[in-house]
Order: C-alpha cells, then sequence, then structure tokens
C-alpha cells in the first residue's frame, strides 16, 4: 500500500487502517498495557469500538495524527501519534505503543519514535517534540532518552507522577551530522 510515511530496518510507520481496530481493542482492553498508558482499560464492546474507530479515521482532527506500526514484514505491533499540534508555536506531543509483546526490549519501538522524530521535524516550523512518560517507567524514560529526548521535570496529572521529556529541533540537527 501506498500509505507509509517512514520505514526503518526493523518497522514502518502507516496511517491507520480499519483493520488495525480489532488489535487496538485488545491493546486499550488489556490492564498492563492500559496501566504503561496511564489509562483504564476500556469496557466499550469489539462491535462499538469498531463504529468508533471507523468514524475517528473518516472524520481525522487536524491537530492529531495517528499511525500503525508494523514490521517490515506487515505484522502490525504497535501505534504512535503526534497530537496537540501547535503549528504556531512549534511543538506537539507525541505518544507510542508497542502493544504486541513479542516486539518488546528488542528496539522496535525506539526505532519507531526516531522514525517519528524525523517525521516530526520535516515540518519546517515544528521545533520543539515533548511527551509524557510515566516516572515509574524506567523503560520507557531509557528508550526515550536513547532516542535523544531529554527530561525537563517531573508532572503530577491526574494523580500520576510523569516525567516531562522533550527534543529541541536544534539539538537533534546536531545528531544528524
Amino acid at each position: 500500500m501506498n500509505d507509509i510515511i517512514a520505514k526503518g530496518e526493523k518497522v514502518l510507520i502507516r496511517e491507520k487502517r480499519y483493520e488495525d481496530g480489532e488489535n487496538d481493542h485488545n491493546w486499550r482492553a488489556n490492564p498492563e498495557l492500559a496501566e504503561l498508558d496511564a489509562a483504564m482499560p476500556i469496557r466499550q464492546s469489539l462491535k462499538d469500538f469498531l463504529r468508533d474507530y471507523e468514524n475517528e479515521l473518516k472524520f481525522p482532527t487536524p491537530w492529531v495524527h495517528r499511525y500503525g506500526i508494523d514490521t517490515l514484514e506487515g505484522e502490525h505491533i504497535g501505534n504512535c501519534m503526534i497530537y496537540d499540534i501547535d503549528t504556531i508555536g512549534g511543538q506537539c506531543e507525541i505518544g507510542i505503543l508497542v502493544g504486541n509483546r513479542n516486539y518488546w526490549g528488542s528496539g522496535y519501538g525506539r526505532e519507531a519514535v526516531g522514525l517519528l522524530i524525523n517525521e516530526c521535524f520535516k515540518m519546517d516550523n515544528m521545533k520543539r517534540l515533548y511527551l509524557h512518560t510515566l516516572a515509574w517507567n524506567a523503560r520507557a524514560r531509557q528508550a526515550f532518552a536513547g532516542c535523544g529526548f531529554r527530561e525537563v521535570e517531573p508532572v503530577r496529572r491526574a494523580g500520576r507522577d510523569f516525567i516531562l521529556m522533550e527534543i529541541l529541533r536544534e539539538n537533534w540537527l546536531k545528531t544528524r551530522n
């Protein structure tokens, strides 16, 4: 398909597809994965979820871009997104979930984040990317740091402790040379 956004050595990032819906439902309903995303597991039926999911795909919002993460062999293993896109201020937040545990700890998520960073900074006006990761999630913090993010400050939201991390365009450019 011609919906590929970026391709690495292990993964590719592509536009979301309706076929991703069942995996997305299963991942969002999983208590362990929901906890890693600082969310409650969804209780919505697959049928209702797919109806809403289809509407999200048909009517996207301009300040959110959702992508699927596939292996090079075409297996859908997770999702990433850019949201709270501020084209005036030149910043946005990113998020990632590798839902398929078979691909944890092997660099798939880290590569996907790196590809997403590159795509974001292709936008000339983008100066800063940031994210919030759970303070206790050392593995995620280490992976984000390995992609160039630096820890900025602790943040408390909805009764949870997060670490605000960011990467600035100027620092990203230095690593590209």
